[in-house]
């Protein structure tokens, strides 16, 4: 299983000991410990549960787009950026909006807007909005957020989706991954920004967006295949016209043989 849902495990699983933990220390893997805190489990977010199902198999991603994104100088520059607050965007419900810090540095900035129902009708599956980006880069000083339809860089809060609430990939190696709603019929704005000015030039990541039907990492349905038209009325009687003229042309050859 990816390791990236290992890792959410990882930071969701209540330390040992503690009140519902179980240690187990009879497993022959030494060193390894399986924590579970019922209390835990039952306020934790849908996406931690849904993780579980993954890591058991009970769904595969539909990936919808897939990016390679990299700032340069000559791209535009915002004053101030999102405040990196360590809270992970996911569909147990909207993230508040983390703020704004620096707002006289200047930062580079490059967007990429998908439009999500096309991109799924494309690869012949019907909508699902709630998407899950995951972000492969070891940079400490670039980022990356989700918008709704589009970015104003002097306005930061405004149709803000969510983002990965911190910088580089998890202990260096596992992409960071986030989730956002897209409702039908609009686009989603991904902003990748540094956060040193100068500091995130000329340092890629590597950008997956994934798509499922619910929060509980449902597949998409395939499109259904377009209706066969019936035939119009008019068209039934122009055959049955030619069929009864055929008829006639048929029976006078004979009599007349």
């Amino acid at each position: 299983m990816n390791r990236k849902f290992l890792t959410a495990v990882a930071l969701a699983a209540p330390p040992c000991p503690s009140v519902g933990c179980i240690s187990s220390s009879a497993d022959p893997m030494k060193g390894f410990t399986t924590m579970i805190s019922l209390r835990k489990f039952c306020r934790s977010s849908i996406a931690w549960i849904a993780t579980l199902c993954l890591m058991c198999g009970f769904a595969n991603a539909t990936v919808i787009d897939t990016e390679t994104l990299t700032l340069t100088s000559a791209d535009p520059t915002q004053m101030g950026r999102l405040n990196r607050n360590g809270i992970i965007s996911d569909w147990s419900g909207p993230k508040p909006f983390p703020g704004v810090v620096n707002p006289a540095t200047p930062y580079h900035y490059i967007t990429c807007d998908l439009d999500v129902g096309a991109l799924e009708a494309g690869l012949g599956f019907s909508y699902g909005g709630f998407i899950q980006i995951d972000f492969d880069s070891t940079a400490a000083t670039t980022f990356l957020s989700a918008y709704l339809d589009a970015y104003s860089p002097s306005n930061l809060a405004a149709n803000y989706l969510g983002d990965e609430g911190a910088s580089g990939n998890f202990f260096g190696v596992d992409p960071r991954f986030f989730q956002v709603v897209v409702p039908s019929g609009h686009d989603l704005v991904l902003v990748f920004n540094e956060t040193t000015t100068n500091g995130g030039l000329n340092l890629p990541g590597d950008v997956t967006v994934e798509a499922f039907a619910d929060t509980l990492f449902t597949d998409l349905s395939p499109l259904s295949p377009a209706p066969v038209p019936e035939p119009s009325t008019l068209s039934l009687l122009m055959c049955g016209i030619a069929f009864a003229a055929a008829r006639r042309f048929l029976a006078r050859n004979a009599a007349a043989s």
